[in-house]
């Protein structure tokens, strides 16, 4: 293992459970986050590739509702 993964290991093992807890929270958060943040980003390039990067957020978020709707209509009509 990498020598700096060797001494945060030790460095959150030293800390006291509530510590450790408000530690793995916090860097889920983060993580969450950056995965929001590189989604966003290769959404942003998908319209860029399509032409459609300067709708409005209405109406991309009419769009996806519209496709939504197509897909629920298909998928689970009965």
């Amino acid at each position: 293992m990498d020598a700096r993964v060797e001494k945060l290991a030790a460095e959150i093992a030293s800390l006291e459970e509530a510590e450790q807890k408000t530690l793995l929270e916090r860097a889920a958060e983060l993580s969450f986050r950056r995965g929001l943040l590189q989604l966003s980003e290769k959404y942003r390039k998908r319209l860029q590739q399509e032409g459609e990067h300067d709708q409005t957020a209405t109406q991309i978020m009419a769009k996806l509702k519209q496709l939504r709707e197509e897909i629920a209509a298909r998928e689970y009509s009965g």
